[in-house]
């Protein structure tokens, strides 16, 4: 994986400290991730805070689900196509539909904890069960 692509990650907030103990620099050393100075406070009590804006919610039906390193992985269903989605852990069964919020899509990614690579998975910001 390119040092690029995990610091992308990492600076949007992809990853737990549990899965980047996953990642190493390809020489096996892991590493470590970078935490980022808290944000001030806004100015005054009428001024909101900056955000970064939340994309679009997306959905799908859950076929199959993992969970691992402080996440649950989704295998899920939509519009006949069947994809991978990780968010933090969440408690869902076959059948269920889900909503998310796509952060990061990654290729090629590969849990040594589940001793496996997904040809592609997104990383969801949330990941909900709906009704």
């Amino acid at each position: 994986m390119k040092l690029q692509t995990i610091m992308a990650c990492v600076l949007a907030g992809a990853f737990s400290t549990a899965a980047m103990a996953e990642i190493s620099d390809g020489l096996g050393k892991p590493i470590k991730p970078i935490t980022a100075a808290p944000r001030p406070a806004p100015a005054s009590p009428m001024q909101p805070a900056t955000q970064a804006p939340a994309g679009p919610a997306l959905f799908g039906k859950v076929i199959n689900s993992i969970d691992g390193s402080g996440y649950t992985y989704l295998e899920l269903e939509e519009g006949g196509k069947r994809f991978w989605v990780a968010g933090t852990q969440v408690k869902v069964k076959k059948g269920d539909r889900v909503k998310y919020i796509e952060n990061v899509v990654m290729e090629n990614f590969t849990s040594k904890q589940l001793k496996r690579t997904f040809d592609r998975i997104t990383f969801a910001s949330s990941v909900t069960v709906v009704k």
